[in-house]
C-alpha cells in the first residue's frame, strides 16, 4: 500500500519537474516555427520564472509550513526578488534566429523605420534620436536578446514594431536545440507519470479514504 508520504514526495518531485519540462517544451517550439518569434523581455522573463520557481517555492514553502503565515513570508520573499530581477522596459528577444542573421534583420527593420541605424560591435547607434540598441546573442538557446538605452517610449514602440514586421516575412529553419529541446521536455514529462502509474490504484484508493 502506498503511504501518503510517497504520495506527496510524487506530487513534490512532480511540482518541480513539470514546469522546467513545460519551459523546456515552450523553448523547444519557439525554436522550431517557421518564423523568428519575437518576446518582449518581461514576457521571456515570465517564461522562466514560471518554470524556476517551485525549485524555491516548494521547498520554502516546506521549510517556513504551509500556514498561512509562513506563505506569506515565501510569497513576498518572492516578490522582492523579482522586483529586483525584472528586465527592465524596452528589451525584447528573438528566439529562432542565428546571431549572424540576427544583425542583418535588424538593420533591415531599423532602416525601414527610417532610424539610420550605425553599426557597432555591440549593436546599433540611433543617431537621430541618440539612443543605442545593445544586442547580445545567446547561441545556446538560440536566441538574441535586444535592450534599447536612452530611448523614450515612442521611439521603443516603433523599433518593436519594425522588428515584428520585418520578423513576419524572415523564415528560418528549426535548429537542432529545438528537437533536443522538445525531447527533453518529452522524457521530463513522461518521467514523473511512469513513476506514479503503477500505483494509481492505490492512489486512488488514499485520496477516497481522506475524503471520507
Amino acid at each position: 500500500m502506498i503511504s501518503s508520504a510517497q504520495l506527496g514526495q510524487s506530487l513534490h518531485l512532480a511540482a518541480i519537474v513539470v514546469p522546467v519540462a513545460l519551459y523546456f517544451l515552450i523553448l523547444g517550439l519557439l525554436n522550431s516555427r517557421r518564423h523568428p518569434q519575437l518576446l518582449t523581455g518581461r514576457r521571456d522573463f515570465a517564461l522562466l520564472f514560471g518554470a524556476l520557481s517551485p525549485l524555491f517555492v516548494v521547498p520554502a514553502v516546506s521549510y517556513m509550513g504551509a500556514s498561512p503565515l509562513g506563505t506569506l513570508i515565501v510569497i513576498a520573499a518572492i516578490a522582492a526578488g523579482v522586483a529586483l530581477v525584472l528586465p527592465r522596459r524596452h528589451a525584447w528577444v528573438i528566439y529562432n534566429l542565428p546571431a549572424d542573421r540576427a544583425v542583418e534583420t535588424i538593420e533591415a527593420a531599423l532602416g525601414e523605420a527610417n532610424l539610420y541605424p550605425v553599426a557597432t560591435q555591440r549593436g546599433f547607434k540611433l543617431q537621430e534620436n541618440n539612443a543605442f540598441l545593445e544586442i547580445a546573442a545567446f547561441p545556446l538557446l538560440n536566441n538574441v536578446s535586444l535592450r534599447l538605452r536612452d530611448g523614450d517610449v515612442s521611439l521603443a514602440r516603433q523599433v518593436e514594431a519594425s522588428l515584428a514586421s520585418q520578423l513576419a516575412r524572415t523564415t528560418t529553419d528549426t535548429s537542432p536545440m529545438a528537437m533536443s529541446l522538445l525531447l527533453v521536455a518529452t522524457v521530463m514529462l513522461v518521467a514523473p507519470l511512469a513513476m506514479v502509474a503503477p500505483r494509481v490504484p492505490e492512489i486512488v484508493r488514499l485520496l477516497t479514504g481522506l475524503l471520507d
